[in-house]
């Protein structure tokens, strides 16, 4: 049977001899504090955590495909370039997180939340969101085509040059941050439906080749 840890591990070897048994036997961690983990190009694949912390943590080029993350907090933490494909989130709350061309592709997020957190280049093709809150967070050039948003909302946040391609966004107020330049169908129907303030709208008219004068 897997052993107990002490919370707040900061050797990354320890950690690893720690959740090697887990992974084998298929069996989730619980209740658990880790602290200061840096991992590069390891693979765990399918680990399951539950109602756990993960402070300055770095996890740079992993694999966590098929993960699962019940009630998980990740705080200051690193998975840049990390691929995270099919992963499961379920309130769940990213604060402070570097997620820098990190694939989280065809994964599930419910109830989740990220504050001050970068997404630039990640990939969330195929993702289905439901019950999501973004806060102060840069997804410049990050893509999300064929997925499905649903009771999204995002403050101050920055939508730069994303690709939207086959993705509903009705309902979703990018008002209170930046929206430019999206990757969408033509015409752009992802678009019915969203609220943009008055300078965004400007700037999507060109999608219906619309030229707006703004004095």
């Amino acid at each position: 049977m897997p052993q107990e840890m002490n919370a707040g591990t900061k050797e990354s070897a320890d950690f690893l001899t720690y959740v090697r048994p887990f992974l084998e036997e298929e069996t989730p961690l619980s209740c658990e504090k880790f602290c200061k983990v840096s991992l590069k190009q390891v693979k765990l694949d399918r680990i399951d955590l539950r109602r756990s912390t993960f402070t300055d943590c770095t996890f740079s080029s992993c694999s966590l495909a098929q993960a699962s993350f019940t009630d998980v907090t990740f705080a200051h933490c690193d998975f840049s370039n990390s691929i995270l494909t099919d992963a499961f989130f379920d309130k769940c709350c990213f604060l402070s997180c570097r997620c820098i061309g990190t694939n989280f592709g065809g994964s599930v997020f419910k109830h989740f939340s990220a504050d001050d957190s970068i997404f630039q280049y990640a990939c969330l093709d195929r993702s289905r969101m439901t019950d999501i809150h973004f806060t102060h967070c840069d997804f410049t050039e990050a893509s999300a085509a064929e997925s499905v948003l649903r009771r999204l909302t995002a403050k101050d946040c920055q939508f730069l040059h994303n690709n939207f391609f086959h993705t509903p966004l009705s309902g979703i107020d990018f008002s209170e941050g930046e929206f430019t330049s999206p990757i969408v169908s033509s015409p752009p129907s992802e678009l019915k439906g969203i609220t943009v303030n008055l300078i965004q709208a400007a700037g999507l008219a060109g999608l219906l080749g619309i030229h707006v004068k703004i004095s």
